[in-house]
């Protein structure tokens, strides 16, 4: 692609290497299809290849492919109430990779096999979108990928399943996981020796440590309350390996103590997100999505507007209306010259400027950025959030309640619940200073999931471990920690276990089990009883849970009851199949925020509090820093932060979170450095080479990744990654970099002073945005359409003309089919609709439908080569200045950079291109309009996949679904292994494909069968809408996937479908798409707006800026 002419506005790209035509990026265009099948034998051309596959077609015809034979087993006795294959739901919660989640659980003859959020839980119900109020079929609650990605967990054959015992750290086990029944029973055997010995030697338990990681399990709270009365001179050590805790200590210096806070973005006309991945990466992103999403439709009564100011391109960067890429360690600054903003109460008009914001200077932005916000925070008083990143320091902390108290938003948009007494913390030891003290400790109890592995490098807990000699560590896998305990004792997975938790706003929610223990894993309070020298016989989980539960009821709790008598309780079977009590709800605080800064800090100056808190050291005055935008080489800073995919490495033996792409580096299998165009250029570094991160003695060598729109210098990287082969599963080990040699205790997530050397060491990174790229004159062609495919404008623009995303469109003739086509009476007419305006690019739905379709993992050399199987794919396209008429915009230097996500699968075109060249006819339209396979026909001639527009088919390279091939790539330990236990992950209402076979998208066709079979068995057969729902619409957390009949014309498809913002991709081609998109809308101050986004040209008028047009002069508002 050349260059864009001087008088273009803005451009649209995929990545940095299309956009400035790199010699790696000519490289792979060069290869049009990345690597064939299998490799052409020696001599034969590419041209006799494809005679030998014509050849083959007649022969295609008359036999499909083979699979292998398979042995059924079907009840002798049906059970009472059942009916094989149909599925099974069931409500539960659980605590998974930092978050409460609220579940419902679809399980088919026994099997959990999807995981979706639990619409009726108080934390989705009360915030469901506008078009359930009067069809509950249409409410939902969408989840994350770490919930989707459960089921994967649960069936994971690496998980141990037996107690492994080493004599000593280091050293082998006695007994390896390969052991029979026999053996396995004895290691469960041993263990109970041990803890009874143990108990009768703790005494009042001096010199015993119990490490635990912040929960809200009531039950949990009170089995270990009840360790501690038996052995009260314990020690509780409590470790988060992502640390949140100046949050609480922020609520508590404001008079708040023992509090939570939660945000209800319902509520909200104006959210400042200060470095807070709200949407993407916080605890609660799944309820604030939803909360969120209620309020971006502009033809509503109002739309929200979203700030984001950050380092790193977040999710929510990705869907604010208006994004300021600032250093981390500004931050801190920026909301001390925001409060003084508010202080000062200017409200400002929102009208054009005589100078727009793409040409104002770097200070002159930010300035005009504090009064913008401050100006929206003071117009919307009681009803606007300021959010800061949990990171950030106590300051910041107490200065957002402060602000959020100031403008009246505290118990509207900011609630804070007193957090019940049943979750009430006990003291407890921080991990630093336990590991300082280990050699006064002669036992250790380990409930946290692998410290070893995501401590900071200098809490050598290791050395710790060693040095007490007698530690017990609950795990499900052989990991970095087991390998210095004595004992490892095999942990169930949270769809296997009893439990509850507290919501964030106190509700009480219980956890049942969905299938027995594959392993037989224990849970943590399980584990305690044991350990305290009971059998865990004596006391079951739910035995546990109905007592707690029973107090709430407000039962007798003294009156001796069996657990079956319990179990029978009416409220105890409501509270069951709802997931949560009715009603149990915390309180709100009610009292006045005392956050005057120079009184906390004269308090501070004590050494403690009246509660005798320790406040050595605290500081709650913000600093006065300079702001800039600008490169500062001598002030290179890294944020380091858990992944979004793996989460902090617990999550890192699941193929298909290791192999979503990342929401904005579209990175696989790995970590890396990412940071701005600019300042990699200016540091000599390159995409794909190592950089050298050096903090004092740390050092960390990774990957660097050029992402426009980061802030300047300043560096991103995630840990979680890093596992070692000796360590890792079959999916963990060897992947990405550890991060731990460079993270300190003390410092959290931010680290500045930082020195950046480049390496000159190559590196692959797999990415799939570059995947179906396009040569010279495809590149040319996609720059012109892609203003056309991912359609955007603004709230004023759509006020004056709503229906502005068709004026996008460039002219062209009236589509004309060159055949009649066919009229069909149908039934159902199926089809989808896409928000942009809510799509916040998480990957959830990408997970859901690899879940729900048997979707396989391939592997990170795999998706090198452009073989990733994802049914479902998010693009994401960059829009930038690069005018280099303008101040340091260039091609290698973008300014200004937005982004817009676009979910792509295959959009089921009536008049779809793929069925016009299938020689077999494979691929073939039902008579209810969606474009089905045939995947016994298919011939693998892939002719299908070179003729959709849309590129959304994949093509089975391997057979993936053998005993161990169903993740490929992995020839030693993986292969070596049995796969049986991951086999069961496999949806059984989908087919598994072979090798040579297409596959893509059906709609879930599975689940429209279903829906259509329980209309038929309701009398009335009708499909109303909401009864049939697509995976990737279920786990939408935001709402923007709409599924549906469109012959039905009150369906929320249909309506969207005649919405003004409706368009369909590439609909100049007259393939007629049944998937359809609503176009972004940014709902920014017409004061930072660009001078694109203020007069938009259209085609037509002046010709669009991605392609130059007529220059600025011929340009026409709308």
């Amino acid at each position: 692609m050349s260059q864009p002419s001087t008088d273009s506005r803005t451009q649209y790209f995929r990545s940095l290497d299309e956009l400035q035509k790199t010699p790696e990026f000519q490289q792979f265009l060069d290869r049009e299809f990345p690597q064939a099948a299998s490799e052409f034998p020696e001599g034969v051309s590419r041209r006799r290849w494809l005679q030998l596959m014509g050849a083959s077609l007649a022969l295609g015809g008359l036999s499909g492919c083979r699979y292998n034979r398979e042995e059924v087993g079907a009840f002798v006795m049906r059970p009472e109430g059942r009916i094989p294959g149909i599925p099974e739901f069931f409500a539960t919660n659980f605590e998974w990779a930092g978050r409460v989640v609220h579940a419902l659980v679809a399980n088919v003859d026994g099997r959990p096999l999807k995981v979706d959020g639990n619409p009726d839980h108080p934390a989705y119900a009360k915030h469901q979108p506008k078009e359930a109020a009067g069809n509950k079929k249409l409410s939902s609650a969408g989840t994350d990928v770490f919930t989707q990605g459960a089921i994967l967990s649960l069936y994971d054959q690496d998980r141990i399943g037996v107690v492994l015992n080493r004599e000593k750290p280091m050293a082998k086990p006695t007994i390896v996981d390969s052991a029979n029944d026999d053996e396995r029973q004895q290691t469960w055997n041993a263990l109970s020796t041990y803890a009874s010995r143990s108990a009768s030697t703790l005494g009042t338990g001096k010199g015993l440590a119990i490490l635990i990681e912040p929960t809200r399990s009531p039950s949990f709270w009170k089995v270990l309350k009840e360790v501690l009365k038996k052995y009260p001179e314990a020690t509780v050590v409590k470790y988060e390996s992502v640390y949140s805790g100046n949050v609480g200590k922020a609520l508590d210096a404001v008079g708040a103590p023992n509090c939570s806070m939660v945000y209800d973005l319902d509520q909200a006309k104006v959210i400042v997100s200060l470095d807070s991945d709200l949407l993407g990466s916080d605890p609660n992103a799944v309820q604030y999505s939803r909360q969120f999403a209620n309020h971006r439709d502009p033809s509503g009564e109002w739309m929200n507007r979203l700030y984001c100011v950050e380092a790193q391109y977040s999710v929510t960067g990705t869907i604010a209306d208006f994004r300021l890429a600032l250093q981390s360690s500004q931050i801190d600054a920026l909301l001390n010259r925001i409060e003084k903003a508010v202080d000062a109460g200017t409200i400002l008009e929102d009208k054009e400027e005589s100078k727009t914001y793409d040409t104002l200077g770097s200070d002159e932005k930010i300035e005009r950025v504090i009064e913008c916000i401050a100006s929206d925070l003071l117009s919307n008083k009681g009803s606007a959030v300021l959010a800061i990143g949990s990171h950030h320091s106590l300051a910041a902390q107490v200065a957002v309640l402060r602000i959020n108290a100031k403008l009246g938003n505290i118990g509207k948009t900011v609630k804070i619940y007193q957090n019940p007494e049943d979750i009430n913390g006990i003291p407890s030891m921080k991990l630093d200073d336990f590991v300082a003290a280990a050699p006064n400790y002669n036992r250790l109890w380990i409930l946290a999931p692998n410290p070893v592995f995501t401590a900071a490098g200098d809490v050598n807990l290791a050395v710790a471990m060693q040095q007490i000699g007698d530690v017990v560590y609950l795990s499900q896998y052989d990991d970095e920690t087991a390998y210095y305990a004595n004992w490892t004792v095999p942990a169930s997975h949270p769809l296997e276990s009893w439990g509850d938790v507290r919501a964030l706003d106190g509700t009480y929610s219980i956890c049942q089990p969905t299938i027995a223990p594959l392993l037989g894993g224990k849970t943590p309070a399980e584990l305690l009883v044991m350990l305290s020298g009971l059998p865990v016989e004596s006391l079951p989980s739910n035995v546990v849970i109905a007592e707690t539960a029973d107090k709430l009821f407000g039962t007798d709790t003294t009156v001796p009851r069996t657990s079956e008598q319990l179990a029978n309780l009416r409220k105890m079977r409501e509270s069951l199949h709802a997931g949560f009590v009715e009603g149990s709800e915390s309180k709100q605080f009610q009292g006045e925020l005392k956050a005057d800064p120079r009184e906390l800090q004269s308090k501070a100056q004590k050494s403690q509090d009246e509660s005798g808190v320790d406040l050595s050291g605290r500081n709650y005055l913000l600093p006065e820093g300079k702001l800039s935008l600008a490169l500062d080489l001598a002030n290179i800073e890294v944020f380091v932060l858990p992944s979004d995919t793996i989460y902090d490495g617990r999550l890192a033996n699941n193929g298909w979170l290791q192999e979503c792409p990342h929401p904005v580096t579209k990175l696989t299998w790995d970590n890396a450095a990412i940071c701005s165009p600019a300042t990699a250029k200016a540091l000599g570094l390159k995409q794909g080479e190592l950089v050298a991160l050096i903090l004092g003695e740390s050092k960390v060598k990774l990957p660097v990744f050029v992402v426009p729109g980061h802030a300047e210098g300043s560096f991103t990287a995630h840990y979680g990654y890093g596992h070692t082969k000796q360590f890792g599963g079959a999916i963990s080990g060897a992947v990405g970099t550890d991060m731990s040699t460079f993270r300190r205790w003390n410092q959290a997530s931010l680290y500045t002073g930082v020195s950046a050397r480049p390496t000159g060491e190559p590196y692959r990174l797999a990415t799939t945005q570059d995947h179906f790229a396009l040569d010279d004159l495809g590149l040319s062609e996609a720059a012109k359409r892609a203003p056309q495919l991912v359609r955007e404008g603004t709230y004023f623009e759509y006020k004056e003309d709503p229906a502005f995303t068709t004026a996008i469109v460039e002219h062209h003739f009236d589509n004309k089919s060159l055949w009649k086509e066919p009229t069909v009476d149908q039934n159902h007419k199926w089809g989808m609709s896409i928000d942009l305006n809510k799509c916040t690019g998480c990957n959830s739905c990408v997970v859901a439908c690899q879940a729900e379709n048997n979707v396989p993992i391939v592997g990170k050399e795999q998706v090198l080569r452009g073989r990733e199987m994802h049914w479902l794919r998010i693009d994401r396209y960059f829009q930038a200045d690069v005018n280099p008429a303008k101040s340091q915009a260039s091609i290698n230097s973008p300014l200004d950079t937005k982004v817009v996500m676009q979910p792509m699968a295959c959009a089921h075109c009536e008049t779809a291109p793929c069925e016009q060249v299938c020689p077999v006819a494979a691929t073939v339209h039902t008579e209810e309009g969606i474009n089905a396979m045939a995947y016994n026909r298919c011939i693998g001639t892939r002719y299908c996949a070179n003729n959709c527009p849309y590129k959304v088919r994949r093509f089975n390279y391997f057979n993936y679904n053998d005993e161990y091939g169903y993740f490929y790539g992995w020839q030693d330990k993986r292969e070596q292994a049995s796969r049986k236990l991951q086999s069961l992950v496999l949806n059984p209402e989908v087919t598994v494909r072979g090798r040579g076979v297409m596959e893509k998208c059906t709609y879930c066709i599975q689940r429209v069968q279903n829906g259509k079979i329980y209309a038929r068995s309701r009398g009335d057969g009708k499909v109303h809408d909401g009864d049939i729902r697509s995976a990737c619409q279920d786990a939408c957390p935001t709402g923007a996937i709409v599924f549906g009949d469109l012959n039905d014309k009150n369906s929320l498809v249909s309506q969207q479908h005649q919405n003004s913002r409706s368009y369909a991709v590439l609909e100049e081609l007259n393939i007629k798409p049944r998937t359809l998109y609503l176009s972004r809308i940014r709902n920014l101050p017409k004061r930072l707006a660009t001078e694109s986004q203020i007069r938009p040209p259209r085609p037509g008028h002046s010709g669009h800026a991605a392609h130059g047009g007529h220059g600025e002069d011929h340009g026409h508002d709308h």
